[in-house]
């Protein structure tokens, strides 16, 4: 990760998803209430501009890379939910007692709202795993479509070179998040079932990591053999 001495020094450079799609470039900087520059302004490629915070970027040599927001969140929620788990361990330890039964009904509480926490957020992936194996789809049957229309003489070798070269480069990227995605809900699902029942954890969670191994493999076996020019 490259050291900026100075955010204005980022001005003019472009910003990539961590898969690196482009997401736009920094246009500003923007000054907290206490004169410190703490954000970037983006302007998106649709020509709407994005503020993000400094501390939740990583900065290169040459550009900003913003990584994936779920990845963060479930960090978050895990560590919230180790936390939750060591507090109610020293609570067992505890004589019983009106104190205790409000702490426990405190850390019920507590549960609970992790749990909706972590299956809106398995929702959240699971919307976006859709959507990206749409992109997959729509990439690969564009790619088909385009070798059909090279054969018949309708497309001309470079229109059809940068085409494909376009498409292959954006196919890697969906594929790479697509792995991604599935790697989180399976994470995922195993949060919400150990925060669903505490006591069963190690019930389903060999049947969750083999269920995400298979979709792996079957991603990976979709990809296509580069395209020769």
């Amino acid at each position: 990760m490259a050291v900026v001495e100075s955010p204005v020094k980022l001005i003019g450079r472009m910003v990539r998803d961590e898969w690196g799609r482009q997401i736009g470039m920094v246009i500003s900087v923007l000054a907290d209430d206490r004169g410190d520059m703490s954000s970037l302004l983006v302007r998106t490629g649709d020509g709407h501009v994005r503020r993000y915070k400094l501390s939740e970027l990583i900065l290169t040599d040459n550009e900003v890379v913003v990584p994936s927001g779920f990845k963060k969140r479930l960090k978050a929620l895990k560590r919230r939910a180790v936390l939750l788990k060591h507090r109610e361990a020293l609570l067992s330890n505890l004589n019983g007692g009106d104190e205790a039964r409000v702490e426990e009904a405190d850390f019920s509480r507590e549960r609970s709202e992790l749990l909706a926490q972590a299956d809106f957020l398995l929702k959240q992936v699971e919307r976006a795993y859709r959507r990206c194996t749409e992109q997959v789809r729509y990439l690969q049957h564009g790619m088909a479509c385009l070798e059909v229309e090279r054969e018949l003489g309708n497309v001309s070798d470079k229109a059809y070179e940068l085409s494909m070269k376009i498409m292959m480069m954006d196919l890697r990227k969906f594929m790479d998040e697509r792995r991604d995605l599935l790697r989180l809900r399976s994470e995922l699902v195993n949060l919400v079932q150990e925060l669903s029942s505490p006591s069963k954890q190690g019930g389903q969670e060999i049947t969750v990591e083999q269920e995400a191994a298979e979709e792996v493999s079957s991603v990976e076996a979709e990809e296509p053999e580069p395209v020769s020019t």
